[in-house]
């Protein structure tokens, strides 16, 4: 498949995803508790692939490198995530090890008459 490209240092983190030069998912993050606490945690704020590139393994490539950054390279024990409801999205992260810790109703708005829930999600241990 692809290759995971860079990533930055805490207090945020994000990496992108490429095959042949070009990137076809990216991920970006924020270390809750940064300064003089530790961080335990840390909160996965924007993720997408390609649209037409779903289902070929990207989207789990990309959160498993997001995973391995969180627990190995900043010492994160936990990481946190909104999702949009009615997408798919809470089995995907299910399959990855996800929980749904909670869910905002109706507070997604993307067109008139779609109003969607946002889902909390949490991943621990790393």
């Amino acid at each position: 498949m692809g290759e995971g490209v860079g990533h930055g240092a805490a207090p945020g983190c994000g990496g992108g995803w490429a095959d042949a030069g070009r990137v076809v998912g990216h991920g970006a993050g924020r270390v809750a508790g940064a300064g003089r606490r530790a961080a335990l945690l840390a909160r996965c704020h924007h993720v997408q692939t390609r649209p037409e590139l779903r289902g070929r393994g990207i989207g789990g490539a990309l959160m498993g490198y997001v995973r391995q950054v969180a627990r190995e390279e900043l010492g994160l024990e936990q990481l946190h995530l909104a999702a949009r409801g009615g997408a798919g999205l809470e089995e995907f992260y299910g399959r990855l090890g996800w929980r749904e810790s909670g869910r905002r109703p109706g507070v997604l708005r993307f067109g008139p008459g779609d109003d969607r829930d946002e889902v909390l999600m949490h991943l621990a241990p790393l």
